[in-house]
C-alpha cells in the first residue's frame, strides 16, 4: 500500500483474518437486479449512517455485478459530523495506479518491446543491483530497491514539483535494502521505475500512454493522472478528523507519478478491472502471468479468497494511501463482482468496511459497529494497564506504555498506537478498527479486530521509561513555532497537562519524554528533540537524519 507518511504514528497491529462465514451456496448468492440492490440498500446504508453519524469514513463505497451498481453510497463532510449525500466525486486512488501501471507494461511485453527478463541496467544503469534487477523483479517488489517514499527526507519534497532527474537521483543513492529475488518487500520506487521505463519505450508521457492504451479505448472520462485538486472538476480533497474534518495539504503528483498519482472514480475503477480481467487490455495469458502470485505478491496485484464453510470465492485486488486518501479495488471473477471504497477521509479500519459490503452482497449476517465516545482517565487509572503482555493464540507480543496522560499500545517489530478511552476499561484505536478492553484483575485485555478476538496475559507489571524531571519553566523555554527552509512543515512545540507535546503541520501531537533537561523523544516514531533555547532552535532527529529548526 502506499505509505501514508505523513501520520506521525501510522503502524497497525497486524492484519489479522476474515470474518468467518455461515453457509450458503454461490447460486443462491446470485440474485441480482432492483432486488438485490434494494436489499443491500436496506442492509448498508444504516452500516454507513452509523459510520457518518461517529465520523468513521468519509468518501463512496460501491458494489458493481456484472456492470450494473448495486449498491453506492457518499459520506461527504458538513462541520463537526459527516453526512449522506447522493453526489459522485473523483478520488485520489494512490497505489491503485500501480495495476494501471502493469497493465501497460505488460502490453508493451506482448508487443515485444520488452520482456519480463530484461534488465534495469538497459535503461537505468546507475541504480544498485541494475544488472541483476529484472522488470518482473520490479512488478512484483523483488528487485531490493529502498521505497523511496519511506526514505528520511521525502516529507522535505513531497509537496513541491519534482523532475525526472531529480527523483532518479533519490533512488540512484540508495543502498540497496536486499539482493533482487533474495525476498519480496513493497517499494513504490519499482513503479515509479517502470513509469520512467514506459515513457522512455513510448517516447511520451505516462499520462498520454494511459490516454490511449487505457482510458480513451475503456471510454473512462472521469480518470487522469491527477494535479493540483480542482473542486470545480468534482475532485475531493483528503481530510484529517480533529474535532472537526479539516484539509491534508496535497501531494505534488509529479512525486507518486506512476506509483500513486491516477484519479478515477468508483464506476470507472470498475470498468477497468472488469476490462482487464475479460481480455479487454491483456491476453489470458498475459493475466495468467499477472494474477502468479509469489511471496504474497503479483504483478501489480494481491489475491484474496471470500470463504464460507467448505466454498471460497477467488478475489484479486489494490489498495492504496496519499495524503489522506485511503482505496480499495476488489474484482471476483467467478461472480463477477467488485467492490470499491474510496475514503477521503478514514477514522476506522477500511478492511471492516469492504468485508461487511462483501457479507451483505453474499446476504451473511454482519454487525452494526456502536461507537463510544471518549472519556477523560485519570492518570494513575492509566497506569495500571501498562505492561507487556502475551498471547497463545497471536505470533506477536504487544506492550502498553503510559506517554503523558496518553496510553499507547506497540505490537513487537512494529510502530506504536495512541489508545482513546472509551470508559469500563474499554480503548479504541479507530483508524484500524481496534477494540481493547482490559480485565486488571484478572492482568488481561482482550483485543479485537477485523471479526478475530485474542487474549493477551500480562507478563510484566510495568514498563519501565527513561524519563527525567524537567521543570515547567525549563519547559516553557521550548514552546514555539519552529520552522525550517529545508522541511515544508512547522513544528509547534507545546505543554498540555504538564507535558512537553510536538505537533507538525496537519499532523496529531505527539508526546515527548525528557531524556535530559534538553533532551526529548518520541520512541515510537523513533524521534529525538534537542533544544537549543540561548538560539532559540532545536534539532530533530527522526531515523538516523537531523534536521535544524528555528523559532518563528
Amino acid at each position: 500500500m502506499w505509505n501514508k507518511i505523513i501520520k506521525a504514528t501510522n503502524a497497525l497491529v497486524v492484519v489479522l483474518c476474515l470474518i468467518g462465514l455461515a453457509n450458503i451456496s454461490l447460486a443462491e448468492a446470485r440474485e441480482k437486479g432492483p432486488k438485490k440492490a434494494q436489499m443491500l440498500q436496506t442492509e448498508l446504508d444504516p452500516y454507513f449512517e452509523t459510520l457518518a453519524k461517529s465520523n468513521r469514513f468519509i468518501g463512496e463505497a460501491a458494489i458493481y455485478q456484472s456492470g450494473n451498481e448495486l449498491y453506492h453510497t457518499t459520506i461527504e463532510p458538513d462541520g463537526e459530523q459527516s453526512i449522506l449525500t447522493d453526489k459522485h466525486y473523483k478520488y485520489k486512488v494512490g497505489s491503485i495506479t500501480k495495476t494501471y501501471t502493469a497493465t501497460v507494461i505488460l502490453q508493451l511485453i506482448e508487443e515485444n518491446r520488452l520482456s519480463l527478463d530484461t534488465k534495469l541496467s538497459e535503461y537505468y544503469p546507475n541504480v544498485a543491483n541494475a544488472g541483476a534487477i529484472t522488470v518482473e523483479q520490479l512488478l512484483t517488489h523483488h528487485s531490493g530497491i529502498h521505497n523511496y517514499t519511506a526514505d528520511a527526507d521525502f516529507l522535505t519534497y513531497h509537496e513541491k514539483p519534482q523532475s525526472k532527474t531529480f527523483l532518479l537521483d533519490k533512488i540512484e543513492s540508495f543502498k540497496p535494502d536486499f539482493n533482487p529475488g533474495e525476498k519480496a518487500q513493497y517499494s513504490n520506487s519499482n513503479y515509479l521505475l517502470l513509469g520512467y521505463i514506459i515513457e522512455d519505450i513510448e517516447g511520451k508521457s505516462y499520462q498520454d500512454v494511459l490516454l490511449e492504451r487505457i482510458i480513451e479505448p475503456l471510454g473512462l472520462d472521469d480518470t487522469f493522472v491527477g494535479e493540483a485538486i480542482d473542486p470545480e472538476n468534482e475532485e475531493a480533497y483528503s481530510y484529517q478528523l480533529a474535532e472537526k474534518w479539516n484539509e491534508i495539504p496535497e501531494w505534488d503528483m509529479s512525486v507518486a507519478f506512476s506509483a500513486g498519482a491516477i484519479v478515477s472514480t468508483p464506476e470507472e475503477l470498475d470498468r477497468f478491472i472488469s476490462a482487464l480481467f475479460k481480455g479487454k487490455l491483456i491476453s489470458d495469458s498475459s493475466l495468467k502471468k499477472m494474477i502468479n502470485i509469489e511471496n504474497g505478491f503479483g504483478k501489480g496485484i494481491f489475491e484474496t479468497k471470500y470463504e464460507w464453510d467448505d466454498k471460497e470465492l477467488q478475489g484479486y485486488w489494490h489498495n492504496g494511501g496519499i495524503e489522506g486518501f485511503i482505496s480499495h479495488l476488489a474484482y471476483y471473477p467467478d461472480e463477477d463482482l467488485t467492490i470499491v471504497v474510496l475514503s477521503n477521509g478514514l477514522n476506522y479500519d477500511i478492511r471492516a468496511i469492504y468485508n461487511v459490503m462483501l457479507d451483505a452482497y453474499f446476504e451473511q449476517d454482519f454487525d452494526t459497529p456502536e461507537f463510544g465516545k471518549a472519556v477523560e482517565v485519570p492518570v494513575s487509572e492509566l497506569e495500571k494497564y501498562t505492561g507487556k503482555y502475551e498471547s497463545k493464540t497471536h505470533p506477536l507480543d504487544i506492550t502498553v506504555s503510559l506517554l503523558g496522560n496518553k496510553l499507547y499500545g506497540q505490537a513487537t517489530g512494529q510502530g506504536g498506537f495512541p489508545l482513546t478511552p472509551l470508559g469500563e476499561g474499554r480503548f479504541e484505536f479507530a483508524k484500524a478498527g481496534i477494540e481493547i478492553r482490559f480485565d486488571d484483575n484478572n492482568n488481561q485485555f482482550e483485543i479485537k479486530q477485523g471479526g478475530r478476538a485474542d487474549i493477551f496475559n500480562k507478563v510484566e507489571d510495568t514498563v519501565e521509561q527513561e524519563s527525567v524531571e524537567v521543570p515547567i519553566e525549563t519547559l516553557k523555554q521550548y514552546v514555539g513555532i519552529y520552522q525550517s527552509e529545508s522541511f515544508p512543515l512547522d513544528l509547534e512545540v507545546m505543554i498540555k497537562d504538564g507535558y512537553l507535546h510536538a505537533q507538525a503541520t496537519g499532523q496529531p501531537a505527539f508526546p515527548l519524554t525528557a531524556v535530559s533537561q534538553y533532551k526529548f523523544k518520541f520512541d515510537m516514531a523513533s524521534i529525538v528533540i534537542e533544544f537549543r533555547p540561548e538560539q532559540s532552535e532545536l534539532t530533530i532527529t527522526q531515523r538516523g537524519m537531523p534536521r535544524d529548526m528555528y523559532k518563528k
